[in-house]
């Protein structure tokens, strides 16, 4: 008698630690990341990738973007560009939400972000 309830109860522990490890471990969920520029003429183009590392792009479009999925939340994001000639603005997104957006009165930019 006393053997079925302690199986009992390693059973329902045993469950109940299943189910609260089940439960308690999120998916994360990726957040998709993209940048853009927009200029008079091509500009130099450096941005944080989803591994954190620095990217530069030489002569870049005067319509650039590029885009990438990171689950890393924290991930500080970073945009600059520098335009020979004219003005240049940046933004940048998260989920297809503007997050932030230079103000476009000059011809260099920075601008960062924080993925959630």
């Amino acid at each position: 008698m006393i053997r079925r309830k302690i199986k009992k109860i390693i059973l329902l522990s045993l469950f109940t630690l299943i189910a609260a490890f089940t439960f308690s471990c999120k998916k994360e969920t990726p957040h998709v990341v993209k940048y853009t520029t927009l200029g008079s003429t091509k500009s130099t183009v450096t941005y944080t990738d989803k591994n954190g590392n620095v990217q530069t792009v030489t002569n870049a479009d005067t319509n650039w973007s590029t885009s990438f999925s990171s689950t890393d939340h924290g991930l500080i994001l970073k945009l600059t560009a520098l335009s020979n000639e004219g003005i240049v603005i940046g933004k940048i997104f998260i989920d297809d939400n503007q997050v932030a957006q230079s103000t476009g009165n000059t011809n260099y930019i920075t601008i960062s972000a924080t993925l959630p």
